[in-house]
């Protein structure tokens, strides 16, 4: 094996050996035969998402809409999926129902990801082995990962120091192919389902891009007009491979509860200016400490003065600027004068581009460390030096830490300096460990982990008691069972996941369950599956509690936490011409609804009339209609039908949630689809028996797709092209 191949095999080694130890609990679980998995999203958003996703691979489906959460919602528009990443796919290789360890293991690969990635670039920048590998520890330990442990944010930044490698090579070296792999690393960040990482990716990544590529121009102006040809190819190939997350992501944010943020609740979560000593001391609660060794290697660096030593010191103070949103004119600033700042909440998140900044400016400082040359009397010095310090360094690393730490680190870098071997991979192995043990100091031991079964185990015996809800019935799973069971199972579940981009329709009637409990059953809920949430208890509920919920008229205690609630509406119903109300707006209707909850009726909000479709005549709801329920229900991923006996002229409703994209056919004859009771759907039928079917079919849906596979195809066409056009001039 060559040096170079070496100094890669221990460097992966180190980078691996500092992802365990980031996640000892996890690994100890695994050796013990007691797996721990992580609180929070993981189980309860990204874990359902990869089963839900698998279980339709193995289908033969990529599937648009996913009728079993939050009373449907469009899976292919919620970039969170991470549906087209080549991860998932991997891993929905293995089977249709992988476990919540494989969602485990996709958070801590994507740390390991994030180290070996800054190792890529880091060496692209001729710094040391041992600086590169001090760095990319530094990047992988950084604050914002240690902050978000568990969110897709950092699986997705696990991809930011791969874009850097891709935009240097773009700009230094401007060839068309570095602008496909440019595109490529873009893409992968983008797939992995976090706007807001994708955001602050793309943003360092762009300034990064613009400044190499000004370096390039002050040597030779000649390099403009390759580089930015580069830059645009590199952004078409990342446009068309991500448009189809972008796009219809996009979309729902309109229509969720992201929509109209004002600046005060994009700018909460703002930095306090009290906590910035954390840069320099390690703070409980506080995640901005990057290493007093790494800030000390740093420092050598802007002593070089070197262009990359500058630039990635003013992103650094950039970053934290921006963090500390209303409390400093910087966010303010952007907000105004940058669009993207606009669409993303809590301007924490830019400590995101603190560990790339702290990352390079050590490794850059030990670029400057090696370039000393001690002479032989010097070096004697420097090992008697480094033997004294290590001597005082190892009792104060249990005493005093940071200062011990960085003695140990000193004493490491004297005896390497005095051996001429600051360049060795050892010597970044000591560094990135020592840097390692003092950031992780004030984590919590646990690292957001949990031990013992994980929630959602149990739930064979709690469905047997909620018959019929993989079509016509719905239930609440309100913790009965966990984790988005209703996504993970196939079963119409009308809690979902609570995020920003879930329907700001849904999210009015969720609101208003534990007041008006009665709209749980207008929306076809027949049983409500309680118990404690596996963190907060019962505090995280929506419905009342049990001992309330059934003293409601015709609730019915089936045990084991379930509640029949026989009075919920049916999957469709009839409603007469005559008894169609209409109300100006979306919350008018809810008002509405929750009048009148639980009854047969149709409340059409006038906002959400379909253009040109004829309306129904205006007339007044009535509770106590007669009930003509649909039957033969089919429900699947992005197809419903179902038959019903329409005593006379009126609308079906369907209660399955409305959103722009689906389309309706009674008898085979397209009809309009209305907005009824504030969240639903609802078509117009006549007299007699009828079979009504949906479909699922936006119109950004399959051409994103196929313009997906198109920039894939001919992205490895030009590859292709581009590499035989290289090896022939070669």
């Amino acid at each position: 094996m060559s040096r170079a191949a070496t100094e890669r095999v221990s460097a992966l080694a180190v980078i691996a050996l500092a992802t365990g130890l980031l996640f000892a609990p996890a690994f100890a679980g695994l050796a013990t035969g007691a797996p721990r998995w992580f609180e929070w999203d993981v189980p309860e958003q990204y874990w359902p998402d990869l089963v839900y996703t698998c279980a339709a691979l193995h289908d033969g489906e990529l599937p648009l809409w996913n009728p079993y959460d939050r009373a449907g919602y469009p899976s292919y528009a919620d970039p969170q999926a991470a549906t087209y990443h080549p991860l998932t796919w991997a891993i929905c290789a293995f089977g249709p129902s992988p476990g919540l360890g494989w969602a485990t293991a996709r958070v801590i690969l994507g740390f390991f990801l994030a180290g070996a990635f800054g190792w890529l670039w880091l060496r692209r920048l001729q710094v040391p082995p041992s600086g590169a590998l001090l760095g990319a520890v530094v990047i992988e330990a950084a604050p914002f990962m240690r902050h978000n442990w568990e969110l897709n944010l950092t699986s997705a930044l696990a991809y930011l120091p791969l874009m850097l490698w891709a935009a240097d090579r773009a700009m230094v070296e401007r060839r068309a192919q570095d602008g496909l792999v440019l595109g490529g690393a873009v893409a992968l960040c983008a797939w992995t389902g976090s706007p807001p990482a994708l955001w602050l990716a793309s943003s360092l990544t762009l300034l990064y891009a613009t400044f190499r590529l000004t370096l390039a121009v002050r040597e030779a102006p000649s390099a403009l007009w390759p580089g930015l040809g580069v830059g645009l190819l590199g952004a078409a190939v990342a446009s068309g491979l991500a448009a189809a997350v972008l796009v219809p992501g996009l979309t729902l944010a309109e229509h969720s509860v992201q929509a109209g943020r004002s600046y005060a609740s994009i700018a909460e979560g703002g930095l306090e200016p009290r906590a910035l000593g954390a840069l320099l001391w390690a703070q409980p609660g506080n995640h901005l400490y990057f290493g007093l060794l790494t800030v000390i290697i740093g420092v050598r660096a802007l002593r070089s003065g070197r262009p990359l030593a500058l630039f990635f010191f003013a992103i650094l103070v950039v970053a934290v600027g921006l963090a500390l949103g209303d409390h400093g004119p910087l966010f303010p600033a952007a907000f105004e004068a940058v669009p993207g700042v606009r669409l993303f909440r809590l301007p924490h998140r830019y400590e995101a581009w603190i560990g790339p900044a702290a990352g390079a400016l050590a490794a850059l400082g030990l670029a400057e460390i090696e370039r000393a040359r001690p002479g032989r009397r010097e070096r004697r010095w420097l090992r008697i030096v480094a033997f004294v310090v290590a001597a005082v360094g190892a009792p104060l690393a249990f005493l005093a830490p940071p200062i011990g730490l960085v003695a140990l680190g000193t004493a490491a870098l004297f005896y390497a300096l005095a051996q001429r071997r600051v360049a060795s991979v050892a010597l970044g192995a000591t560094l990135a460990l020592l840097v390692l043990a003092d950031v992780t100091r004030t984590l919590p031991p646990d690292r957001h982990m949990r031990g013992g079964p994980p929630p959602g185990d149990e739930a064979g015996p709690i469905l047997a008691l909620a018959p019929g809800t993989d079509a016509a019935e719905r239930y609440m799973d309100e913790f009965g069972i966990g984790c988005r069971s209703g996504t993970r199972l196939g079963r119409r579940d009308l809690r979902g996941y609570q995020d920003p981009l879930e329907l700001h329709a849904y999210e009015r009637v969720v609101d208003a369950l534990r007041e008006t409990p009665a709209l749980a059953e207008q929306y076809n809920v027949r049983y409500a599956l309680q118990g404690p949430h596996f963190i907060h208890g019962w505090d995280r509920h929506y419905l009342p509690p049990p001992r309330e919920l059934r003293e409601r008229p015709g609730a019915i205690d089936r045990g084991r936490g379930v509640t029949e609630l026989t009075r919920a509406l049916p999957f469709a119903y009839w409603v007469a011409a005559e008894q169609v109300e209409r109300a100006a707006d979306r919350p008018a209707a809810l008002a509405r609804v929750r009048a009148l909850a639980p009854a047969p009726i149709a409340i059409l909000d006038g906002a959400a009339w379909p253009e040109g479709a004829e309306l129904p005549p205006a007339g007044v709801a009535v509770a106590d209609a007669a009930r003509v329920a649909a039957t033969r229900v089919e429900l699947a991923r992005d197809t419903l039908g179902f038959h019903v006996e329409a005593p006379s002229a009126g609308l079906v409703v369907v209660n399955e949630a409305f959103y722009p994209g689906w389309t309706a056919t009674v008898d085979g004859r397209p009809v309009p689809i209305f907005r009824a009771n504030a969240l639903v759907r609802a078509v117009p039928v006549e007299a007699g028996p009828h079979e009504v079917a949906m479909v699922f079919a936006p119109p950004d849906g399959a051409p994103l797709r196929w313009l997906l596979l198109a920039t894939l195809a001919l992205s490895g066409l030009a590859w292709g092209l581009l590499e035989r056009r290289r090896r022939a001039r070669g």
